[in-house]
């Protein structure tokens, strides 16, 4: 399943924001930061000295680790391979046709498909989850980065090749 553009995503999103009861959503949302917010003061306060090593990450290690990211977090919220980890937080609905998925309405299950929906939101988590196993497994998470940042270029240049053509994706 191809990418949508971020424009897209977003304006979908946005959209599946005002149907949810907002006042519901917003608290679960806000749980998210402060858990986002407590985890990594607490891996930073337990883990600094090891931490400090990405402070000297290379140029080419960065952009390797960033595509990784972009590319895991495409993977989570729009490629049919994670549908099932999706499935607890989307209902499918008919729509111009075709079945789509979208997060449910209310609650931490509608807050959290929300979330994972959204390929920036998961992103910030996926960077921070590969920038700890960078620190602790160097090696090991560079290859599986590369792996993804490999799939992520392959996906950029499938999206220029049809846009060139006036296909876009």
């Amino acid at each position: 399943m191809a990418s949508a553009p971020a424009s897209l995503v977003r304006a979908l999103t946005e959209s599946l924001f005002e149907r949810m009861d907002q006042k519901k959503v917003f608290r679960w949302l806000t749980l998210d930061m402060a858990i986002f917010i407590a985890v990594n003061a607490a891996l930073i306060s337990r883990f600094g000295h090891t931490l400090a090593g990405l402070g000297s990450i290379t140029p080419l290690r960065l952009l390797v680790l960033s595509l990784a990211a972009y590319r895991a977090s495409n993977i989570l919220s729009n490629e049919v391979v994670t549908k099932p980890l999706r499935a607890p937080f989307v209902d499918e609905v008919e729509k111009d046709g075709k079945v789509i998925e979208q997060p449910k309405q209310s609650g931490f299950l509608g807050a959290t498909g929300l979330l994972i929906y959204c390929p920036s939101c998961t992103g910030v988590w996926i960077a921070a989850a590969l920038a700890y196993c960078f620190a602790f497994w160097p090696d090991r998470t560079f290859v599986v980065a590369l792996f993804l940042a490999m799939s992520a270029v392959e996906r950029i240049l499938a999206a220029a090749l049809g846009w060139f053509k006036g296909n876009p994706r």
